[in-house]
């Protein structure tokens, strides 16, 4: 119902608005509901999980062009890098059986959310793991706002200049991908989402040991939580492209914020 609701402009601010309101009322916000033939755990009251609820989606530019290079490329090994709640996981999990999925999530709020879909839909081809993933291993402090009295699942490094206030600070493991993993010959898509620490976690990751057929990264600058919305001119002149054209990657899309590259010789 809610779904057709907001398609009406009078009626798409107000129905979250109210959703919010009624559901943090009754302390109801959290539960299972179906999308896409899945039972996701989410909770109404945070952002991203609200969009999925009411919309029954997430970034669908995005996945619809992943899944059909999936196809084309034959994808058989796909790492959920800043997975959330886990959308991308288990919608890629539940469209190619013999896909297997590694995702990664440090906040524990959004990773016991996962686990409870993964539990679930008895996901037999889905791991998750509880750390993040770096150039360097340490431990790290990071930050998430709240909004609504309720922490969204997104984190983002700590940083000295940042306001504290309506926040939650969480300290997390992070790791070096090279030393965790272990492909030969696989068809690898990488997906790396993590609030502005995308370049940290490609250079902890050997591109010419592993040479994923897809990277999907985003591009965003941390400091002043600014998306680039497809601005070509700052898109050549980030770092995270300069470093995907000198290890020979080549940009086949951008949808949004998101950075689409496959190896310069792949075709």
């Amino acid at each position: 119902m809610l779904r057709y609701l907001i398609r009406f402009p009078i009626l798409k601010r107000w129905v979250p608005s109210i959703g919010i309101r009624v559901l943090k009322l009754l302390k109801r916000n959290k539960g299972f509901y179906k999308i896409n033939n899945i039972l996701f755990y989410l909770d109404f009251l945070d952002p991203i999980d609200r969009k999925i609820i009411l919309y029954k989606e997430y970034e669908h530019d995005a996945v619809s062009f992943l899944e059909d290079k999936f196809k084309q490329y034959s994808i058989s090994n796909f790492l959920d890098i800043g997975a959330n709640s886990g959308y991308f996981s288990f919608y890629f999990a539940n469209k190619f059986n013999n896909l297997k999925v590694k995702a990664y999530e440090p906040n524990i709020d959004a990773f016991e959310k996962f686990k409870k879909t993964l539990i679930k839909n008895s996901f037999n081809n889905v791991e998750i793991f509880n750390y993040g993933l770096s150039d360097i291993e340490k431990k790290e402090k990071m930050i998430t706002w709240y909004k609504h009295g309720h922490a969204k699942t997104n984190l983002i490094i700590l940083e000295d200049n940042f306001n504290t206030n309506n926040s939650k600070i969480y300290e997390t493991d992070l790791k070096v991908g090279d030393k965790l993993l272990n492909f030969k010959n696989e068809k690898l898509c990488v997906k790396i989402d993590v609030e502005g620490h995308e370049l940290n976690v490609i250079k902890g990751f050997d591109l010419k040991k592993y040479k994923p057929k897809l990277i999907i990264l985003e591009l965003i600058d941390p400091k002043i939580n600014e998306f680039y919305l497809g601005n070509i001119d700052i898109i050549i002149n980030s770092d995270i492209y300069k470093y995907m054209i000198k290890n020979d990657y080549k940009l086949i899309n951008w949808i949004h914020d998101d950075l689409i590259f496959v190896p310069k010789n792949f075709q």
